[in-house]
């Protein structure tokens, strides 16, 4: 019966899948070692664990067998991650193997995100061979209601709300367990899958700006702190030739918009205008608005224009990628004079970098109207954190549950990142009484809690851990506390988190909209496509207007409307109704 129901869905899973994934990064994050900053019962049969309609019932998780006697096996299907050298003789395999006494067996899935969906709806198809549980972050929030909907993942809630059954995961504070839960609750009410809940104070404003400061000084120039600041001393950069060299080959003003992360300087000077961190927003009403139609925006667009048509923003801004990014900023003599940036690993070897070490981190330049926003991203994103789901019709969820509660344990939460506890890190109090961060010095903790021994994220292949994949809850101050591999140093000018929250962790307004936004199926129908192409649409038409393209002045209503027929009005209506559900 199972086999039939699944085959009926197929079609239509594997469609909504392929489609939806362009909602979300198509990057392979699972092969990606790098960092971003400075990590009960079992179900009853399927033939009743899933609806006439294909939907999962409501009750599947409180009526369930338990795995048959002395069959402890669960069949991981696990997005492979290259870095991992065998995930078999692994430390962290076997260290969940003795806490939990299951027997773990992998099915590696492809490292790519859409190569895993692809793979994932074809597998669907043949429901008597898939494994008993998934642990990816490559599936959206739409692509995971779909297929919980469709009746192949299994509701958890049920699970996570008993703390008999996971009481690592109970043991989580309030407030951070009634966030997760908003975030994990889908639109139909049901949770499909486990939660790695780990959030940085670094990450939550990565649009940092740089300037030069050696050719300040040079010049005789202050740091900018307005617009029309920052234009007077991009127009020295350009004709004063800082860099010394004798050609007039300074570019005033760079960024990548294709740099996802802190890296579009496109991004981050619109929030001089408005707030701006995305096609929507939320009003000083605390209601949701399409900020991209606004004239506040419309003044950002005249802003950047004017900084283009005086050549003081490169025309490279829209059309370099992160390896074009990267070189420029590496460039001997240093060319680059205002950048925005997110991650210090853009300057390798940062605090002896030369080019580095000419840049100054400053507040975000204050237009017209006194506004100096900072996007700000104040909730871990939804995909890529919700990274476990148990198959419907596994009879061996009791064993799924019990692993999943297992990673919620604290050691265990920290091993998923750091590896082996008193090899790769510690929190040995005689060692840490030694040790300190920027969080630290800059006053905001007394002291670290944890202390990496051995960096083994850096490592090319590694038998320590899965490169975090899998559950993990590890909260802003645990990551805030935690004293890096190299000695801490004050005079290091790569030690920039205690001074990144002085300067941008205020920036944003009271209320932000959430990056995540559960929509139903009855809106997910409705927009779907818009959610698709208005974000790549937005990036294409700032590039117009700023490199004059279009013209601001006199496109702009063909612009509204166009956008406007695109969906946007269905987008915000939608999605004021999800903020509503989510406030609740």
């Amino acid at each position: 019966m199972r086999k039939k129901k699944v085959m009926q869905l197929f079609a239509a899973v594997m469609s909504g899948a392929m489609l939806l994934a362009g909602c979300g990064n198509g990057d392979s994050g699972a092969d990606s070692n790098s960092q971003s900053g400075s990590a009960s019962d079992s179900q009853q049969e399927s033939e009743s664990a899933v609806s006439d309609d294909g939907s999962a019932s409501s009750d599947q998780a409180s009526s369930a067998e338990p795995a048959a006697d002395g069959d402890n096996k669960l069949v991981i299907g696990i997005q492979a991650n290259t870095g991992v050298s065998s995930y078999d003789e692994n430390f962290l395999t076997k260290y969940l193997e003795d806490m939990t006494g299951i027997d773990l067996e992998f099915e590696l899935l492809p490292s790519d995100n859409n190569d895993l969906l692809t793979k994932l709806a074809l597998m669907v198809a043949e429901p008597d061979d898939l494994p008993d549980v998934l642990i990816s972050g490559a599936l959206t929030q739409e692509v995971a209601l779909d297929y919980g909907k469709n009746g192949i993942f299994l509701p958890v809630e049920d699970y996570l709300n008993d703390p008999s059954v996971m009481p690592n995961y109970n043991n989580i504070p309030a407030d951070d367990l009634e966030d997760i839960s908003k975030i994990m609750t889908l639109a139909d009410g049901h949770t499909y899958s486990f939660v790695k809940y780990e959030r940085e104070t670094w990450n939550q404003t990565c649009n940092r700006m740089f300037i030069n400061r050696e050719w300040l000084d040079k010049l005789g120039l202050s740091v900018p702190t307005t617009t029309d600041e920052l234009k007077e001393v991009l127009i020295a950069f350009r004709d004063q030739d800082p860099n010394g060299n004798g050609i007039k080959d300074e570019i005033p003003l760079y960024g990548a918009q294709k740099v996802g992360y802190g890296g579009n300087i496109a991004k981050g000077l619109m929030n001089s205008f408005t707030y701006f961190n995305g096609p929507l927003a939320l009003d000083e009403n605390n209601k949701v608005i399409a900020s991209v139609t606004t004239e506040e925006y419309r003044n950002g667009l005249r802003y950047m224009h004017d900084l283009y048509e005086e050549g003081l923003m490169a025309a490279t801004v829209f059309t370099d990628d992160g390896t074009q990014f990267k070189a420029t900023l590496n460039q001997e003599p240093n060319m680059v004079g205002f950048v925005s940036a997110g991650s210090l690993s853009n300057w390798p070897d940062a605090k002896n970098n030369p080019n580095f070490l000419q840049m100054e981190m400053i507040a975000p330049v204050a237009g017209p109207e006194g506004i100096n926003w900072s996007p700000y991203e104040a909730n871990f994103a939804w995909q890529n954190h919700s990274v476990m789901y148990i198959f419907n019709g596994s009879d061996k969820v009791d064993l799924a549950v019990k692993l999943a509660d297992a990673f919620f344990d604290p050691t265990v939460s920290i091993m998923g990142r750091y590896g082996e506890k008193g090899v790769d890190w510690t929190d040995d109090p005689e060692v840490l009484k030694n040790e300190s961060n920027d969080y630290v010095e800059a006053g905001l903790y007394d002291g670290v809690k944890y202390k990496v021994l051995n960096d083994v994220w850096s490592s090319t292949t590694t038998d320590k851990f899965w490169f975090n994949a899998g559950p993990r809850y590890f909260s802003l101050d645990d990551a805030n506390q935690v004293a890096t591999v190299n000695e801490y140093s004050a005079d290091d000018p790569s030690n920039l988190q205690g001074e990144n929250v002085v300067l941008y962790n205020h920036l944003h307004p009271e209320y932000v909209l959430p990056t995540i936004l559960h929509y139903n199926e009855e809106e997910m129908e409705q927009i779907q496509q818009a959610l698709v192409d208005i974000p790549t649409f937005v990036d294409q038409t700032m590039a117009e207007f700023i490199t004059g393209s279009r013209d601001v002045e006199n496109d702009w209503d063909a612009y509204v409307e166009e956008i406007n027929s695109m969906g946007l009005p269905e987008w915000v209506s939608c999605a004021q109704s999800a903020y509503d559900r989510l406030a609740e």
